[in-house]
């Protein structure tokens, strides 16, 4: 093991810094939620343009963490650090000031790779640079910041939308948060060396990539074409066959980059499968009500943000009872729990209308938020438990990809039914308007409030509400899945997590900031 080459150093410092890090990377993925309405109305983004701005972030995030680990062993991790913090920085930069869709994606992309950099990164340097006796206390600071960065990130957005700032000033924001992350490593972490080793193979990158984007891609054609047509079929079944062939190629690798093997362990599937699922839902929620309580509910940027803060209360309040339920009850049973109190949160989302007191949303958003954190923690640890030392770094990646997958897809598949249900709802309430009007108002609900026909603006809100329903009872369902699925998948194995993880257990503890 490569350690850090500098005698002395201050490791409270080092830590704020590689906290501050990984930090920057979740608000990023989080903080455009609250400014997609905005977006909209100043760059022409549609559901579709949305959708993609939000997921080519999280694709390529996820595509390039399966180098991430062997490129800093390559490279030097400090040095990988400093130079993803900077791209990051830079590329954020951009994408604020721009005024195409088109090139918002693409910076957003280019975003999510330096994002994959920073993350693995800044957690094997605290694995490196501190002492055994003090590890897990940084991992457990380490994991705290990237957890409430993410809950954080629609209430600072909605700051610096309701101080009247551009859209764009989001990312400024975070752009500025990066900076100072930048100059913190410089000076306050050490170096690293690397191994001066590592098999940087594109091909599975390319293929994950590929297959990905292409199975994202036509589930959000639903929005303009619908589910049975060539837009939506052709890319869906091209993204299976692409992701298939990177199966059966790495399956025949001496050394696989996407280790297939593990999915022999029930523990890992049960972990790989939960922590998917429930990252699934979330990111769809978070789509989705960005759209109720700013456009349905009339609440400002920063009412919206101040109105998700029990997103972090759930967090803060869950993360530290499912360590000891966990060790009380077994792993499987907080997994099921969480994802059952996620499911129960989503029905309640029915319950949701027009004049709803706002008490009962911000209650279903803490129950929601306190299941997932039942998840997070005790899915990290049940994986790491059942995969062989050897393969931890493999293990990492694939988990790590596989929620990032998840994520993507909850976006699209939960936006696109949202708005091909608010289509519909509104085709049938408008059927005696002008195709014009009808077509512009079908396509999301801040464009059908922005047409101005009285027609149209009668309609919207019980068509949105619908259409959110249903989502609320598909991701209930997705969610009561993923709980058959904890409580019935390898039942001749039980795993409990141990008191004292070890140090390979302890870095899987980490990942639960997204």
């Amino acid at each position: 093991m490569t350690t850090a080459t500098s005698v002395a150093f201050r490791p409270g410092r080092a830590l704020l810094a590689l906290s501050l890090s990984v930090a920057v990377v979740l608000l990023g993925s989080t903080i455009l939620n609250v400014a997609l309405p905005q977006m909209q109305k100043a760059l022409g983004a549609g559901a579709t343009g949305q959708q993609w701005i939000l997921n080519a972030y999280t694709l390529t995030f996820a595509g390039f963490l399966l180098v991430a680990g062997n490129a800093g062993d390559r490279f030097g991790l400090k040095r990988l650090l400093v130079w993803g913090t900077a791209g990051f920085a830079l590329t954020t930069a951009i994408a604020g000031c721009l005024d195409s869709v088109a090139w918002v994606i693409v910076m957003r992309a280019l975003t999510g790779v330096a994002a994959a950099t920073i993350m693995p990164t800044s957690l094997a340097a605290i694995l490196r640079i501190f002492p055994a006796e003090n590890r897990a206390r940084a991992i457990t600071i380490w994991a705290a910041a990237s957890g409430l960065s993410l809950s954080l990130g629609p209430l600072l957005g909605g700051v610096m939308l309701s101080a009247g700032l551009w859209w764009g000033s989001v990312l400024e924001l975070v752009a500025a948060f990066a900076v100072l992350a930048l100059l913190a490593t410089i000076f306050w972490v050490p170096e690293v060396a690397g191994s001066g080793s590592g098999d940087l193979r594109v091909q599975p990158v390319a293929g994950s990539l590929a297959g990905i984007s292409l199975l994202v891609y036509g589930v959000i054609h639903v929005n303009e074409g619908g589910w049975v047509t060539a837009g939506t079929l052709v890319p869906l079944m091209a993204g299976i066959v692409v992701l298939l062939g990177l199966v059966v190629t790495e399956i025949r690798h001496h050394e696989p980059l996407v280790d297939i093997a593990l999915f022999r362990h029930p523990s890992f599937t049960i972990a790989a499968t939960a922590l998917t699922l429930g990252s699934f839902v979330v990111f769809g929620y978070l789509y989705v009500d960005t759209f109720y309580l700013q456009e349905e509910r009339g609440f400002s940027p920063l009412q919206t943000g101040l109105l998700l803060l029990p997103l972090s209360a759930g967090l803060v309040l869950g993360a530290p009872l499912s360590r000891r339920l966990s060790q009380r009850m077994g792993a499987r049973f907080a997994l099921a729990m969480g994802l059952g109190l996620m499911a129960v949160a989503f029905v309640g989302m029915v319950g949701l209308g027009a004049h709803t007191n706002v008490t009962w949303f911000m209650l279903e958003a803490f129950v929601l938020q306190f299941g997932f954190a039942l998840v997070l923690s005790p899915g990290m640890t049940l994986a790491s438990s059942s995969v062989p030392p050897q393969r931890a770094g493999a293990g990492s990646a694939l988990l790590n990809t596989l929620r990032q997958l998840g994520s993507a897809l909850g976006v699209a598949v939960l936006g696109s039914i949202l708005w091909s249900h608010f289509a519909g709802g509104m085709d049938a309430r408008l059927a005696n308007v002008p195709a014009g009007v009808r077509e512009a108002a079908s396509s999301s609900l801040t464009s059908a409030l922005a047409t101005g026909n009285r027609a149209a603006l009668q309609a919207a809100g019980p068509s949105f509400l619908g259409a959110m329903h249903t989502v609320s009872l598909v991701a209930a369902g997705v969610s009561a899945v993923a709980v058959m699925a904890t409580v019935f998948l390898g039942m001749g194995s039980r795993s409990r997590v141990p008191q004292q993880p070890t140090a390979e257990a302890a870095r899987e503890l980490v990942w639960t900031g997204r």
